[in-house]
């Protein structure tokens, strides 16, 4: 007879999907803190002095953004580090799935920004508009649209 103590399916559940929570955060993490420290040395270089007032605004808002989506992924290892032990996991993988929810969408978008910003300094805003605009589309459709297209029908009908 196995003496161990198992924990139940629900807390056994919330530990895997904890544990899965975990990957994805650092899949996203990697690729906002690279853009992020792409944003923080871009003044540094020669033709950020070339930027006009609006596009500094621009490059502004992306910096805040990509530095407020790292954030928003340290959030949920916070708050489990600080409840640590009170048996709280269910409702850590709860915030911990609306975060990268938001973070997942706002890495699209942010993306999408960095390269209509990049496009719009290099080439003028017809062609930075156009291309982030597309950009901008297609993120919404990947992250907002299609995973709803995508659901089982099973998943569906517990649904409706």
């Amino acid at each position: 007879m196995n003496t161990q103590s198992h924990p139940d399916s629900s807390d056994g559940a919330a530990h895997r999907q904890w544990n899965e929570l975990l990957q994805e955060m650092r899949v996203m993490q990697t690729g906002v803190q690279i853009l992020a420290a792409f944003l923080v040395v871009l003044p540094f270089q020669a033709r950020f002095d070339m930027l006009n007032r609006n596009e500094e605004l621009i490059y502004i808002v992306l910096l805040v953004a990509a530095t407020l989506l790292i954030l928003l992924l340290i959030t949920p290892v916070a708050v489990h580090r600080y409840f640590f032990g009170q048996r709280l996991k269910r409702q850590t993988v709860s915030l911990g799935h609306a975060v990268l929810k938001i973070v997942g969408i706002g890495v699209g978008l942010l993306v999408s920004g960095c390269v209509w910003f990049v496009l719009q300094v290099l080439f003028g805003w017809q062609i930075g508009a156009g291309v982030g605009g597309f950009l901008v589309v297609v993120t919404l459709f990947l992250l907002l649209i299609l995973p709803r297209i995508l659901i089982p029908r099973r998943a569906r009908e517990i649904e409706e």
